[in-house]
Order: C-alpha cells, then structure tokens, then sequence
C-alpha cells in the first residue's frame, strides 16, 4: 500500500516539476531576447573585468549585431574589444578596433581604470587618425529662438503713404577746379 501511494504521488507531481523547468527556461529566454543589446554589453563588460576575455569577444559579437542602431553601443563594443586584443597582445588588431571606434566619435574614452599601456596604445590610434592625442566633444548649441510671426494690422488702420519724393539732383564732383563763365564789366 505505501509503495502504492509513493509511486501515485511521484506520478502525479512529476508533470508539475516538468513543467516548472519548461517554464523556466522559457522564462529566461524571453528575457535574453527583450533585454536588447546592452545586456550583451554589460555582460561583456562584466566578463573582461572577470578576465574572461573568451567569453567576453562572444558576448561583444552578440552585442555588436544588436547594436547596428546605436551608435553608443556600437562604439562601446568597438573599444572593449580593442581593450581584450591589447590584453591578448594583439596590438594591430586592437589598434584597428579603436580606430574603428574613434572614427565614429573621435572624442570616445577608453574606461577609467585602463592600465596606461592600453590607454596609450589608444592615444596612438587616435594621433595616427585624427592627428591629436584627444578631441574634445561637440558643444551643444543653444536653439536660436524662433522670430515671432509679424502682427497683422487690418488696411483700414494702416496710413496711406505718402509719395516718394524724386531724388533731387546731385552736382558731379567738385573737387576739381571749375570753368565759371566771366562776366565782363563795360
């Protein structure tokens, strides 16, 4: 009797555990798709810090195909792969990476705490694009205040003109010496 019960309440929560776990996973698959490309950022960010430079390329790549409409994002991704091949000692491709980066915000940093062998490496990239150690970023314009509309004034209130007066006319110039005629006095 006892084995009776223990293999019908084993059977009967078995399909509510199986369906605990299909729900999980979907669960944490929705959220995967809705979080976008920065949470493939964040978690490239989070993984070079870790020093798990592998996985961090892999999640940059992820980042990088969800990133084609921000260009932030697209920037970020650009450094922090320049930072792992500067970490790796792959220098021309880091170097590449960064002018890629710069090329489209010429004022981009790399992250605080970068150690000055990778943020020099960074410097050079940007002298040999841009022909400077650093670029300042845009200002940001004030908006010119828009004119207000000229007021309509009815034609009744509106004074008839007066004619324009002719120009009167002007002497050339006097500057020179004149020919008066001479009057003789008989």
């Amino acid at each position: 009797m006892r084995l009776f019960l223990l293999a019908a309440l084993l059977v009967s929560a078995a399909p509510a555990v199986s369906a605990g776990e299909e729900s999980a996973p979907a669960t944490s698959a929705g959220t995967a798709k809705d979080a976008g490309p920065n949470a493939h950022l964040a978690a490239a960010v989070r993984l070079y810090q870790k020093l798990d430079l592998d996985a961090a390329i892999a999640e940059l790549q992820l980042a990088e195909d969800g990133a084609k409409d921000s260009e932030d994002d697209r920037v970020q991704v650009l450094i922090y792969r320049g930072l792992i091949y500067s970490e790796t000692g792959k220098l021309s491709a880091a170097s590449d990476q960064f002018k890629r980066a710069l090329a489209i915000r010429p004022w981009a940093e790399v992250p605080d705490g970068t150690s000055p062998r990778i943020a020099k490496n960074f410097s050079d990239a940007r002298k040999a694009l841009w022909g400077m150690a650093s670029v300042k970023p845009p200002q940001k314009r004030m908006a010119a205040p828009v004119p207000a509309a000229p007021k309509t004034v009815p034609a009744s209130d509106v004074p008839a003109a007066a004619p324009a007066a002719q120009p009167s006319a002007v002497p050339a110039d006097t500057s020179g010496s004149v020919d008066l005629p001479t009057v003789d006095k008989k």
